[in-house]
């Protein structure tokens, strides 16, 4: 005869949840902790579904399982940070100038003593951006292709080992954080200037990984690109680029990239998690950047550099948790998070892809 235990008599057994929860290995979301720095915005979870049961645990918040990787301190990467007063659909356009290359020499300058300087005028130019205010939602039904929400169901919300409220705002928060991510690196990607290895014309040319390595000539060019159009630096006379973690690995097996990257001081002791600085250049990792497989399916690995102004920032309302009025009379809670934002490359010419495979 068999033992009596949980095996042989499972009707007798119930299985114990712990309240402990494990960690989740989360990126920082570097670019999109910098597009809300810059407005000085953030999605508050802390009061969703406030009329459901708090019974339960506290879930553990969405930050805490991040890999920080450097603090957001790119906010300058933004160049105009617009509050829009409409819905959306509105756009603001923001000037910047736009200046006529002419003839320069001395002669051509000089003025006669008996030649008269002409009174026909000439035009000076300006350019315009336009950044276009759009409401955004989440989280993101795969099945049926559309933004959803989350419910809660007000028994359930009392029984849990978890708070139901504090879990769903924490997939909230990391929803609506990925969803900016993804879209500024989308943005970025679309540089003016495209940099890749020597060899290495177009994304194709891989057949297979690490044919053409991240390597210190390849900064060095990339820094040159962006030094012969004369792109802004941040205030320390230093342009950040943002590498993926296998870039990165590739740099470390360069001699010359070993022998020149040094820690710069200020960033080092802020920033743990800060890679290295060489030449003009700061180096920072993010796993978010996009690594697409060319047409030999090899990896191709996108990384930016990134200048000064890069980008436009604008929001038209605060983000905010959202509840649905079909809550079967209060029997169960939907929510979603929703954003007025507005988010844009105010010049493609200040983000270079600098690529690997």
């Amino acid at each position: 005869m068999p033992d009596l235990n949980q095996v042989s008599l499972p009707e007798n057994f119930y299985d114990v949840t712990s309240p402990v929860l494990l960690a989740q290995p989360e990126p920082q979301y570097l670019y999109a902790m910098a597009f809300l720095a810059a407005l000085g915005a953030s999605l508050d979870t802390s009061q969703v579904a406030p009329e459901m049961p708090a019974a339960g645990a506290q879930y553990s918040p969405a930050e805490r399982d991040r890999l920080i990787m450097a603090s957001p301190l790119m906010t300058s990467l933004f160049a105009a940070k617009v509050n829009f007063e409409g819905l959306p659909g509105m756009t603001v356009r923001v000037n910047r100038p736009q200046f006529t290359d002419t003839t320069y020499t001395e002669a051509s300058r000089e003025v006669g003593l008996n030649t008269s300087i002409s009174t026909q005028t000439i035009n000076a130019g300006s350019e315009q951006v336009s950044l276009t205010l759009k409401r955004f939602a989440g989280p993101y039904d795969q099945a049926n292709s559309r933004p959803a929400p989350y419910g809660i169901d007000k028994f359930a919300a009392a029984q849990g080992v978890h708070s139901l409220r504090s879990l769903v705002g924490t997939h909230l928060k990391r929803d609506f954080h990925k969803f900016l991510e993804r879209s500024l690196r989308a943005i970025f990607d679309n540089g003016a200037v495209v940099v890749r290895p020597a060899g290495m014309t177009a994304d194709n040319d891989a057949t297979v990984a690490g044919q053409f390595p991240m390597d210190y000539d390849t900064l060095n060019r990339a820094e040159l690109a962006a030094d012969e159009v004369n792109l802004p630096v941040l205030p320390d006379g230093f342009r950040p680029l943002v590498l993926t973690p296998t870039q990165l690995a590739q740099l470390k097996l360069d001699g010359d990239y070993m022998e020149l990257a040094e820690a710069h001081p200020a960033y080092n002791g802020l920033f743990p998690q800060y890679v290295s600085s060489v030449n003009r250049l700061h180096l920072f990792k993010n796993t978010e950047l996009n690594k697409d497989v060319n047409g030999s399916s090899v990896p191709v690995h996108k990384g930016h550099l990134l200048c000064p102004g890069v980008g436009l920032a604008g929001m038209g309302a605060a983000p905010r948790v959202a509840p649905a009025s079909d809550n079967n009379f209060g029997e169960v809670a939907k929510v979603c998070w929703i954003a007025y934002l507005a988010l844009g490359m105010a010049d493609n010419r200040f983000s270079i892809s600098v690529r690997s495979a």
